[in-house]
Parts: structure tokens; C-alpha cells; sequence
């Protein structure tokens, strides 16, 4: 999947040629190095993540950019799980369970194609939907040929939809997305809360208006949509589109009605600003891995022909690198600066994120007891429990882009460190953050006492006034006075109203203790189950960073090592094998700074163009 740009064929000479250098002075770890940049700079693909509303025609735009039936378009039905398209010589498909980890036979499954959509139908029928991550499916489409995916949501319904969570947490691997408000009406608030949260995760992002062949107002639409972008300080680049025009355009293999549809401008931004970003900024950490290869080299030679040209100087050379190697020793002890920042800035992150957690639950709490304080829950509880669950998955959603806000602080914090102690190392290019957020809860048998009918209220009254009867009599008696014989009823009437509004008052505040605790239950289910996708995602941040850095702390180890032994073979050399010696260096040298020359012109150009 390398990109065939005349930049990236330069580079993939230059890196051959380093490699060459690398084996004539005999440092096959540094040629094994950037081998493995290689790899990762072949691999980096370009992934697309598709988010919007339910129904605003995300599938259809995803079914017309790869052009094949693969999302439900339906009205009656929608898309339960993300489904990632990607390039394949033949038609495949696979289920993943885990995001964020590296592809094992427990984490991803192969399916059949017609099994794809028992799983991201919703409701998913296949068995095992519920523990589904994502659903992947290969095609052999030229689109794709470079590395890019394109992801397909399910409708987010605003940062209370326990959709948004799950995207969110598909959105750590985008490298870009594609924003989703059809033409038939502006920008929500909800939509617009989603976007600011999407931006924060993914600052490549681009807005898509659907169905424009549908509504013939869609201009003042697009109008209304940018005054609302404008206010809130968003620039993004707007494409509508109409896929019904698509797809009649790709069946007649019809070019003009093809750009008419608004896909031509869409798939040409796709191409050539954000897959080309991609590839460039990948090209980009590819070139300095290179770079950081041959300064590499590069000081060793120095401070081996130091040695070479002026033997008097060997044993303050030794020294420095000794000196050196300590350093390189620390940068993979738990005593440096790095491994601290990294291991407190988790455990802050991790009680920080647990308070902000428990904050926004212990508030939602109170809002949600003060309403069954007012109303009925027998009355309300339909809507009640769906405006919860709502809220619930709202906090869970604002708490995730509280973590990856923090978690992308924290390795920037981590790669400073690091770089104070080894300047010429390259950092970490993408950060995961596989928060697999699943719903909030069901109610379960949520056992709410239902209001009493006219029946059950009639048998209290009744019960109250044959009380009112009865005392009456008894007081009567007691006075020896025979009362009028009006009292007794309207006595009679007084208690029993009175009866039957204390027995519906006691019955209210029955229905109300009984739902309060089922939403206290429901909320600390709710909160039980979040706390721990965000410590699974810290741990997962943790060990990423750590393992990334270790890496290139045992490099750097590796590369000292090397220099001290490369310094101890030239003190103990003769005059004449050091004038040899010192001659291969010289030109091996050349050969290093004229490599550096040519990755500096090319990172020039690559930067002007």
C-alpha cells in the first residue's frame, strides 16, 4: 500500500541506499530500524470515519463512494455497527472485538459476505453482535488501492445516543472524517455538540450534505449551516452531494452527471488533500526515522575517527561516550524523567478522570430524584426513563472526550521529556484510544407501583366514609347527643376525601421511593461499566506509550553500545590501520552527509509543494 508519488520513490531510494551504508559499517541494527519504519510508513493507510444523525444518509454515501449495496439505506432499518471498508483482492469479511490491539485469532473472526448484515442491521441478530467492535469488509476497489477506509457509523443522535459513544471510540482511528447533515434542515444543537466533540478527536474534518436533488432549498440551508459553523469559530469544507444522481451517473458511466451529483468534488478532497495529508505527514516520520538513523551513524564515525586522528585525546573521547552510554542505560530506568511523567501522569489521569466521572453521575442523580419529586413516575415513566438513559450516555460520552483530550496531553508531555533526554528520536504518531463505550443499561424489571384507577380510589373513599359513619356514632353516644342528621354524611364525605388523598399521597411517595431506587441502581450500573472502559483505555494508552518509548530508548542504548566498541577497537590500532580506517570513515562520511543533503532537499520540496 506505498504511495507511487515520485516523493515517496525518492525516499524508498534514499532509505535502500542508507541501508547499504548501514551494512558496509557493519550496524545491521540501524538498517533493521529502518526497515521497520518502512513497514509501518507502508501500512499507515487512511482511515475515514463516516458520523452524522440517524437517517441523514451516511450509508448511502458510503454505498455510493464504494459503489456496491454494502450499508442498509432503508428507512425502516439503520446501522447497529461500524462497518469499515477497505481494499481486498477478492470479497472478504471479518468481525473485530477489540479495538485498539494488535490482530490476533480471539480479537477478529472471518465471516461470510452474507453474514454482514445480521450484524450491522439494527437490531444485529447474529449471537455474538453484542461483543462486536466493528464489521470490516474487503473490496477490490481502486479507491482503496492506497491504504484508505472508509467507516460507516451508526446515527449518533446527538451526544445522548448510546451510538455517539460507540463512534467516538471509532473515531481514535480516524485519520480524517466526513460529517453528516442532509439538506432538509439546518444544524441542530445536538449536531452541533457532536461536532465540536468530533473536532477535539479528529481535527480533519469535512461536512456533507445529502440529498440535495430532494429538497430545492438546500442553498439557504448550506447558508444557514455556515452562519451556525461561523459562530461557533468551525471552518470546514462543505460537498453537496446527491447519491441518487450517483447512481444513475456510475450506470450510464456518465461523467457529467457524475460531477452534477457532487461526488466528483468530494472523492478528488478525499485523494488529494486529506489521504495526501496522511501520506504526507507518514512520509514525514518515515524521512526522520531515516534521518535519525544516519545521525546515528554518523556520530559514531566521528567519534571513532577523533579517536583515529588524535590518540592522545582516546581517553577523554572514552569517557564521553561512557558518559553517553549511562544516558542510555537511564533513559530505560523507571528513574527517568519520561517513565515519571508518563506513570503520574496516568495515575492523575486516571483519578481525574474517575472524579470527573463520578461528578457528572452524582449531578445527573440529583436532577433526576428532584424530578420524581415532582411529577408522578407512573405518569412519566416512558418518557423518564428514556430521557435518563439519554443523560447517562451523554456524560459517559463528554467523559470519553475529556480522556482523550487528557490522554493527547499527556503524550505530548511524554514526548518532550523524552526529547530533553534524546533530541533525535522520533515520537509517537498516533495515539489509540480504544474506549469500546457500550450502552448504558437496561431498567430491567423495573417494578414501578401504577397509579390506582377510578375502582381502587372509589373502595378508599368509601372505606374512609363508613370510618366517618362509625365515629360520628361513637362520639355521639359518648356525649349523649343525637346529632342532626346532615352530619354524619358530610363527616362521613370530609374523611373519606381526606382518606382517599392521604392513601394517594402514600401511594405516590411509594412510586416515587420505588423509582428513585431504580434509577440509583441504573445509575451505578451505568457508572460501573464506564469507569471501566476508561481504566481499560488508560491502561491501554499506558502500555503504548511506554513499549513505543522503550523501543527507542534500547535503540538509542544499542547505538552507544556501538560507538563504545567502535572507540575501542581504534585506540588499540596501529599507525597504519588507522590511516585505513580513518580514510573508510571519511568516505563513509560523504556518503552519510550527502544522504542527509538529499533527505533535507526532500523534505524542502515536499514542504513547498
Amino acid at each position: 500500500m506505498s504511495d507511487a508519488t515520485p516523493v515517496s520513490d525518492q525516499l524508498t531510494a534514499l532509505a535502500v541506499r542508507a541501508t547499504n551504508a548501514f551494512e558496509r559499517a557493519e550496524r545491521i541494527d540501524l538498517g533493521e530500524r529502518i526497515d521497520a519504519a518502512k513497514s509501518r510508513y507502508e501500512d499507515h493507510g487512511c482511515n475515514i470515519v463516516v458520523v452524522g444523525e440517524f437517517k441523514m444518509g451516511k450509508s448511502s454515501l458510503v454505498n455510493s463512494i464504494v459503489n456496491a449495496p454494502l450499508s442498509p439505506t432503508d428507512d425502516d432499518v439503520a446501522t447497529a455497527k461500524p462497518l469499515q471498508v477497505h481494499y481486498a483482492d477478492e470479497p472478504k469479511a471479518s468481525v473485530v472485538y477489540k479495538l485498539g490491539e494488535d490482530d490476533d485469532e480471539n480479537r477478529v473472526r472471518e465471516i461470510e459476505i452474507e453474514e454482514v448484515e445480521s450484524y450491522v442491521l439494527e437490531p444485529p441478530s447474529a449471537p455474538d453482535a453484542n461483543i462486536a467492535a466493528l464489521v470490516r469488509i474487503g473490496l477490490p476497489r481502486k479507491l482503496f488501492s492506497s491504504g484508505m477506509t472508509i467507516v460507516d457509523t451508526p446515527g449518533v443522535g446527538g451526544l445522548g445516543s448510546h451510538h455517539a459513544a460507540m463512534t467516538l471510540g471509532v473515531l481514535s482511528m480516524a485519520d480524517a472524517v466526513l460529517f453528516v447533515s442532509d439538506a432538509a434542515q439546518e444544524l441542530t444543537a445536538p449536531e452541533l455538540e457532536f461536532l465540536d466533540m468530533v473536532r477535539d478527536i479528529c481535527p480533519r474534518v469535512a461536512m456533507v450534505m445529502p440529498k440535495v436533488d430532494f429538497y430545492p432549498d438546500w442553498r439557504q440551508i448550506a447558508e444557514l449551516n455556515d452562519r451556525h459553523l461561523q459562530a461557533r469559530s468551525i471552518q470546514l469544507a462543505n460537498f453537496p452531494i446527491s447519491s441518487t444522481l450517483r447512481q444513475i451517473a456510475i450506470s450510464q458511466n456518465n461523467a457529467a452527471l457524475n460531477e452534477e451529483s457532487g461526488f466528483k468534488a468530494l472523492i478528488d478532497h478525499l485523494r488529494k488533500d486529506i489521504e495526501s495529508s496522511v501520506s504526507a505527514h507518514a512520509r514525514a516520520i518515515y524521512r526522520g526515522s531515516v534521518d535519525d538513523a544516519l545521525i546515528d551513524l554518523e556520530a559514531q564515525l566521528l567519534s571513532e575517527k577523533s579517536v583515529l586522528d588524535d590518540p592522545d585525546a582516546a581517553k577523554a573521547q572514552m569517557a564521553e561516550i561512557e558518559e553517553q552510554r549511562d544516558h542510555a542505560e537511564a533513559l530505560r530506568s523507571r528513574a527517568a524523567r519520561w517513565q515519571q511523567t508518563l506513570a503520574d501522569g496516568v495515575a492523575d489521569l486516571s483519578s481525574d478522570i474517575e472524579h470527573d466521572l463520578r461528578a457528572r453521575f452524582r449531578d445527573l442523580l440529583k436532577q433526576l430524584e428532584a424530578r420524581l419529586d415532582e411529577e408522578d413516575p407512573a405518569r412519566i415513566w416512558d418518557d423518564f426513563s428514556a430521557n435518563a438513559t439519554n443523560e447517562v450516555n451523554r456524560a459517559v460520552s463528554q467523559n470519553f472526550g475529556l480522556l482523550h483530550q487528557r490522554t493527547t496531553q499527556l503524550a505530548e508531555h511524554v514526548a518532550e521529556h523524552f526529547g530533553e533526554e534524546h533530541p533525535n528520536i522520533d515520537t509517537v504518531s498516533r495515539l489509540s484510544t480504544p474506549a469500546e463505550f457500550v450502552s448504558a443499561p437496561d431498567y430491567g424489571d423495573a417494578a414501578i407501583s401504577t397509579k390506582p384507577g377510578m375502582l381502587g380510589s372509589s373502595v378508599t373513599a368509601i372505606r374512609g366514609s363508613i370510618g366517618g359513619f362509625v365515629m360520628v356514632g361513637i362520639i355521639g353516644s359518648a356525649v349523649s347527643v343525637t346529632p342532626a342528621a346532615w352530619v354524619a354524611p358530610v363527616v362521613a364525605a370530609l374523611i373519606g376525601r381526606k382518606t382517599r388523598r392521604d392513601e394517594a399521597q402514600r401511594a405516590l411517595e411509594k412510586r416515587q421511593r420505588e423509582a428513585k431506587a431504580v434509577v440509583r441502581k441504573y445509575i451505578d450500573e451505568a457508572q460501573f461499566v464506564a469507569a471501566k472502559d476508561a481504566r481499560d483505555s488508560l491502561r491501554h494508552i499506558n502500555r503504548q506509550l511506554r513499549e513505543f518509548y522503550l523501543e527507542r530508548a534500547e535503540e538509542v542504548k544499542r547505538s552507544t553500545n556501538e560507538t563504545l566498541a567502535a572507540t575501542k577497537t581504534a585506540m588499540q590500532s596501529t599507525a597504519e590501520q588507522r590511516v585505513r580506517r580513518s580514510k573508510e570513515i571519511a568516505a563513509t562520511l560523504q556518503t552519510v552527509g550527502q544522504l542527509r543533503g538529499e533527505l533535507a532537499s526532500l523534505e524542502r520540496g515536499a514542504v513547498a509543494s
